[in-house]
């Protein structure tokens, strides 16, 4: 892993001017222009693909799994979901261990749906942990 985001930093460093921040070059070249808006489309995306994967897009390697599936690192499978859904305690309250569903509001679906152009934003409603 360590060694694809090493891989991804040079080629971002290759291709985008030194006088411009990696926020800057890519709300640019990707969504045509550089603003706050795009910038926060920017990390929107990549905060979604983190986490959701790319399972489900034609456009994104099926390597990038995303923190909340299960996948393998070095040969070992590995599923981090029940630390964030709510099946395993880890969260302390009060001095105890407890399970709490951070997300409570559809799960992956938010990101899903973002991620494929469903959505133009990553819809989540007040009431959720997300």
């Amino acid at each position: 892993m360590l060694l694809v985001l090493a891989i991804l930093f040079g080629v971002s460093l290759a291709q985008r001017p030194s006088n411009a921040s990696i926020c800057d070059y890519y709300a640019e070249s990707l969504y045509g222009t550089n603003s706050s808006a795009t910038q926060f489309q920017l990390i929107q995306s990549i905060v979604a693909l983190a986490f959701g994967g790319g399972s489900n897009l034609t456009n994104v390697s099926s390597d990038i799994t995303g923190i909340l599936n299960p996948g393998t690192f070095q040969g070992l499978g590995v599923d981090l979901q029940p630390w964030f859904n709510g099946a395993i305690d880890s969260t302390n309250l009060n001095n105890q261990p407890v399970g709490i569903d951070w997300l409570d509001d559809g799960g992956l679906n938010p990101l899903y749906d973002y991620l494929s152009g469903s959505t133009s934003d990553v819809v989540l409603t007040n009431t959720s942990n997300q």
